[in-house]
């Protein structure tokens, strides 16, 4: 956590543990566990900044495109195939930027449909008397708040709801 906005500097120490893991692991398995499993934290609060995503991609696509610093491997298919699903000819390497906002997206489901001490904070906090669809990133906004408000118009546009008791639908 942070008082201010989280810049790409900061994500420094995130990029070197990535890549001092994938260095050390023989296996792999385990390297392609490493992938996209290691960011997923991170990924998980804090919408991450383009280039950070860049710098994730290019060590994850290193593992597959070079054997060592000085042999380079060819490239026989591009980056955007491995991550397809198996089952569609990729190898089922996740999508860093996809996952970032299905991960913030998951915090706005549990915001919407889920009471809890976290949820009463962000309530009276950020939305007051309206409804999510209502509210937009202000100045001074958390970072993680701020997340939010960027997948929040995709999470609304593929998302649907029921209007149940009616106490919470506003037309």
């Amino acid at each position: 956590m942070h008082h201010r906005k989280i810049n790409n500097k900061d994500w420094i120490s995130v990029e070197k543990r990535f890549q001092k893991k994938l260095e050390r692991e023989n296996s792999l398995s385990r390297r392609k566990t490493v992938l996209s499993s290691l960011p997923m934290f991170m990924l998980s609060f804090i919408e991450a900044p383009k280039g950070v995503l860049k710098k994730l991609d290019y060590y994850r696509s290193r593992f597959f495109w070079q054997c060592d610093e000085h042999k380079k491997k060819y490239r026989l298919a591009k980056w955007c195939i491995l991550c397809k699903p198996k089952h569609i000819g990729g190898l089922g390497i996740l999508n860093l930027e996809v996952q970032n906002r299905c991960l913030l997206s998951k915090w706005l489901f549990k915001l919407i449909n889920e009471d809890g001490l976290w949820q009463d904070l962000f309530k009276r906090k950020y939305l007051s008397n309206k409804s999510i669809s209502q509210v937009s990133k202000k100045p001074g906004d958390s970072h993680f708040w701020s997340g939010l408000m960027h997948v929040k118009d995709q999470f609304l546009a593929l998302g649907s709801f029921e209007v149940k008791g009616g106490n919470q639908a506003r037309f």
